[in-house]
């Protein structure tokens, strides 16, 4: 677990900018200037880097909860003056927004800023690393199943049979949009998933079913 940050005295120590993005809208894009860096407050965030030369791959999709961090190409050496990745927020999202020279300063004052900045990246490098490579060898069913499985981890909550409520914003529709998908598909595509339920709002999922299914394909592959 990342270690808890006092966000709210960072923020009134350094006057930091308090900035709200409504679902779907583009918070940056690949190839624009990276002014600085945000940490999620609430809301969700998808971050995806730009797409391959080879049309068959699928480049990779993180979905982001409160307590993450985006924008860090201005950690680079050298560093970055242009986003590398795409990030738009998934459902209505507030973040805080680090001008780059003062996130620098920021990590240089603040060990606890600088110990969740680097715990963040690692578990999410390892999170990468644990799924499926994005080739053209995944089909859409098995991503779909990886981002649901993501934002179960990100912002879902245990029910008492021991499934995952994803939260009542990211709908059906939320996911078609992510994938570039008809509503019509993205809900075929998710009902077609073992352990999965989205008839009713929010969509109920297991993730010990979803495991399984992506383990046996595998094999199968």
């Amino acid at each position: 677990m990342t270690e808890q940050v006092d966000w709210n005295r960072i923020s009134e120590t350094y006057s930091t900018l308090h900035v709200r993005y409504p679902q779907g809208e583009l918070i940056y894009q690949a190839g624009t200037y990276a002014a600085g860096s945000y940490l999620i407050a609430d809301g969700l965030v998808s971050d995806q880097c730009t797409s391959s030369s080879t049309p068959l791959q699928h480049p990779p999709l993180e979905i982001l909860g409160p307590g993450n961090l985006v924008g860090l190409e201005i950690l680079l050496d050298p560093r970055s003056d242009l986003h590398l990745s795409c990030a738009r927020a998934v459902t209505e999202t507030n973040l805080l927004f680090f001008k780059r020279e003062l996130f620098l300063e920021i990590l240089e004052e603040e060990d606890g800023v600088r110990r969740h900045c680097i715990q963040g990246l690692a578990k999410r490098f390892y999170s990468l690393k644990q799924q499926p490579t994005y080739s053209g060898r995944a089909s859409i069913e098995e991503r779909m199943c990886n981002l649901l499985l993501k934002l179960a981890d990100e912002c879902g909550q245990r029910t008492e049979n021991g499934n995952i409520l994803l939260p009542v914003k990211v709908t059906p529709v939320i996911l078609a949009r992510l994938f570039g998908v008809s509503n019509a598909k993205a809900l075929r595509i998710i009902t077609s998933l073992p352990g999965v339920s989205s008839s009713e709002t929010p969509i109920n999922l297991s993730p010990e079913a979803l495991h399984l299914w992506l383990a046996d394909t595998s094999r199968v592959l």
